[in-house]
């Protein structure tokens, strides 16, 4: 997205034009957005001199737009229009020399920036911003040196497991290409200067369990209607509430369904038994479709290396690495069935699964509830009494929190946690190199300095909204890998209203014991069957982690002797390979090896100049959902 300036033309001129290539115009005639999407994914409403744009999956209607936009005021208003539009979007407007884009608060759709040729240009890929930016600086327009070669910094960032506190999640591997912070939205005056703008904050978590849950069966229907649109489509039914959720809302639309679930090499996971039973209760429902059982024994395995660049994401590294190979086996599979969109339960458990942060939040405006709720936890074990203290009573400030984990910050350290924490508490591998350790150390001082404000003082509250953020993360990888093959992959759970409507649940009903996604279930009550809505089981996947490393041992040590990332300066192989060559009795020694894989089959699906030196500003095919890309397929 350019602003209307005359300082854009040069820039727009380096945009090589595909018959894939669309652009909407400013009134001037000069390009505003330009890219890559299907017709379908665009809706537009121009009033005289204003005009709005939803790119991305939405189930309104230009004329329902335009309806919208004849009643604001300003670009301000535009946040308000959320509440209206269900699905996952980029809204985009241009209000007179005014012009405002914001993505979703998941950052499933997330926009970027970067200065070139002496404006900012925003964009929903930033390789895309990167690629541009190189193809600016080999035709001597100005712009930060390096900007668009990868960020050694951000990856070394990237290795922390579980993974890197928000400021420093929110960094881009790219030099220069900068994030737009969730819940923020990107301005351009009438001059083309560019502002961040926070447009939200998260309500106060005050509505009673009977509201709350009807406020989410509406919004998370609304959202599914969204996608029963586009169909034919498919979905993961695998058992669990928030998956079985999605397939009986659909149903309820009357869409034609087809769903899958993942047939189990441990014997005592539930999970196809539940997935079973759903499936019997589905069919009585749903018009059309079908039920697929996936065996194990005709997919990859966890760990399966990559076997084409397209099986990665250039955007970054894949937070879904360990199940990329799978993911593709199972987008082509739904394809030969004729989906074109598949929906996934993440998010779920996110907004709606039980975390001990939100007794610590309860605690400060309700402790005798906090309390009566710790003394379940504490029946239904494991947790001990001072864990639970810790998570009644814990409490620092934000950046306080992150200073404080870059003094915990060593190789190979793993601390339990209460839970009371702002986020995950994070540790660099054993693997890490000394010199990265030291970086990664040196930017969360610098970030706590900042002293960066959370989304929510209530913990509860800034947790949740970082947990969706991560599993928005996660959806926009996945969907890279499928769409390569004609699959959507779609998150209901992380639109907007559905994020809201979850975090205005009251404290004391979000931290209920006894059932794993409380709220959820009260919301699906009459929609799912109430034997799948007491479900108290969750299973965890050793089985598949064990014998994705074992069948790929050699592959994955292979990585050792050329490694990219050892190259940077970033890893010890001689460290890293014995933990890929060993039996590991417990899979948590295993968490920090998703974080290094992404970062290193990144760095190799990259042109080999590319880390160190700008390249000739290739760049690889956008994949369909909504892209504005500001650069041509390679070979184009």
């Amino acid at each position: 997205m350019f602003p209307d300036h005359p300082a854009t033309d040069r820039l727009t001129a380096r945009l090589p034009r595909t018959p894939a290539t669309r652009t909407v115009p400013h009134l001037s005639g000069r390009p505003w957005i330009v890219g890559h999407w299907r017709r379908e994914e665009l809706v537009t409403a121009r009033t005289g001199p204003w005009c709005a744009v939803l790119l991305g999956t939405t189930s309104a209607t230009p004329g329902e737009l335009a309806r919208l936009l004849r009643r604001l005021s300003g670009p301000d208003d535009l946040a308000d229009l959320r509440h209206e539009l269900p699905g996952s979007f980029f809204l985009l407007a241009s209000m007179g020399p005014r012009v405002r884009c914001q993505g979703t608060l998941s950052t499933v759709r997330r926009l970027h920036r970067t200065d070139l040729g002496g404006v900012t240009v925003l964009g929903s890929r930033p390789q895309d911003l990167a690629a541009l930016a190189r193809q600016a600086a080999a035709a001597g327009l100005p712009g930060a040196p390096g900007t668009g070669t990868v960020d050694e910094e951000a990856l070394a960032a990237r290795l922390l497991a579980p993974a890197a506190p928000l400021p420093l999640a929110l960094r881009t591997p790219w030099r220069s290409i900068h994030a737009v912070p969730p819940g923020h939205c990107a301005t351009y005056d009438g001059d083309g200067r560019h502002r961040e703008v926070r447009w939200w904050q998260p309500p106060e978590p005050d509505v009673p369990l009977p509201d709350a849950a009807e406020a989410v069966r509406e919004t998370l229907g609304a959202a599914v209607h969204a996608r029963t649109r586009s169909a034919p489509l498919s979905a993961d039914l695998s058992g669990g509430l928030d998956s079985t959720s999605l397939c009986f809302l659909a149903a309820r639309d009357g869409a034609g369904l087809v769903t899958t679930a993942w047939e189990s090499r441990d014997p005592a996971d539930d999970d196809p038994l539940w997935s079973a039973h759903s499936a019997h209760r589905l069919g009585r429902v749903r018009q059309e479709g079908r039920h697929l059982s996936l065996p194990y024994t005709d997919a990859p395995t966890w760990y399966a290396p990559p076997a084409h660049p397209s099986h990665t994401d250039p955007a970054g590294p894949l937070t879904a690495v360990r199940e990329a190979a799978r993911l593709v086996h199972q987008a082509q599979l739904v394809a030969r069935y004729g989906s074109r969109l598949h929906l996934s339960g993440v998010g779920g458990d996110e907004l709606f699964g039980l975390r001990a942060v939100a007794l610590n939040s309860l605690a400060r405006s309700d402790f005798r509830a906090a309390v009566r709720q710790a003394r379940r936890a504490l029946r239904l074990g494991p947790p001990t009494l001072p864990a639970t203290l810790r998570a009644l009573l814990g409490g620092r400030s934000y950046p306080r929190w992150l200073a404080a984990g870059a003094d915990r910050i060593a190789p190979g350290a793993r601390r339990e946690t209460s839970g009371a924490d702002w986020e995950c508490v994070p540790a660099m591998p054993s693997w890490a190199h000394p010199d990265a350790v030291a970086t990664v150390r040196r930017l969360l001082r610098e970030a706590a300095a900042a002293e960066p404000e959370p989304f929510a003082a209530l913990r509860a509250q800034h947790e949740a909204v970082r947990a969706a953020v991560r599993a928005g993360d996660l959806i926009r990888g996945i969907d890279a890998l499928t769409s390569a093959h004609g699959v959507a992959y779609e998150a209901p759970f992380l639109d907007d209203a559905v994020i809201e409507a979850a975090l205005a649940v009251r404290l004391a009903d979000r931290a209920r014991t006894g059932c794993h996604q409380p709220v959820l279930a009260a919301a699906m009550r009459g929609i799912v069957p109430g034997t799948a809505l007491g479900r108290g089981t969750k299973e965890e996947h050793s089985a598949e982690v064990h014998t994705g490393l074992r069948r790929h041992r050699r592959a994955l040590s292979a990585l050792c002797e050329d490694s990219r990332l050892a190259a940077l300066g970033l890893i010890r192989p001689e460290a890293l390979r014995p933990v890929l060559t060993s039996l590991q009795p417990h899979t948590d020694a295993l968490r920090p090896l998703d974080p290094t894989l992404a970062a290193e089959y990144w760095l190799r699906s990259l042109p080999a100049a590319l880390p160190h030196t700008p390249s000739d500003g290739s760049v690889p095919a956008p994949a369909a959902g909504g892209q504005i890309s500001t650069a041509a397929p390679e070979g184009a």
